[in-house]
């Protein structure tokens, strides 16, 4: 059974990566998928989503963990008393080339980085190896689950 969940709005998203479609909808539809049938902590709040280009989110490693490299999403808690989930900054341009590089589905690998984004809001870390065990399990269990529910979006990057 494909039901969809509440359509209310959850994100701002803000493509900010050159030559990405990224269908508005269909992330929104990923994280309400996510917080409906993914037996997670959902995170209370709005999320801020921002595609950024290699450029960018290696400045943004830089400034914020002293790491000029560019990497492929970085996460900021947000203030539930505020309304505001946290903000989930992803590369495209290291997405494409890593499932290019391991034969993986474009729109799969990017919406693993939002995924592993939204588990970091969950309470879920990657600091140490049994942490990153409990992450690995969790991102395989939403991607299982956004594939069910039919809810990968349909992103596409220029080369």
């Amino acid at each position: 059974m494909n039901e969809r969940p509440n359509a209310s709005k959850r994100a701002q998203i803000n493509n900010l990566c050159p030559g990405l479609v990224a269908p508005e909808s269909e992330v929104e539809r990923l994280f309400a998928v996510l917080d409906r049938y993914g037996g997670f902590d959902a995170p209370n709040g709005s999320l801020s989503i921002a595609f950024v280009s290699k450029i960018e989110i290696a400045r943004i490693h830089e400034q914020f963990m002293q790491d000029g490299s560019a990497t492929d999403v970085i996460t900021f808690p947000g203030d539930s008393d505020e309304g505001l989930a946290g903000e989930i900054c992803v590369c495209p341009e290291i997405a494409r080339d890593y499932a290019r590089e391991n034969s993986l589905p474009f729109n799969q690998e990017l919406s693993l980085y939002l995924a592993h984004g939204y588990l970091h809001l969950c309470g879920f870390d990657d600091r140490d190896e049994a942490q990153r065990d409990a992450m690995r399990n969790a991102e395989a269990l939403a991607i299982e689950t956004l594939v069910r529910h039919d809810a990968l979006p349909n992103f596409s990057l220029d080369s």
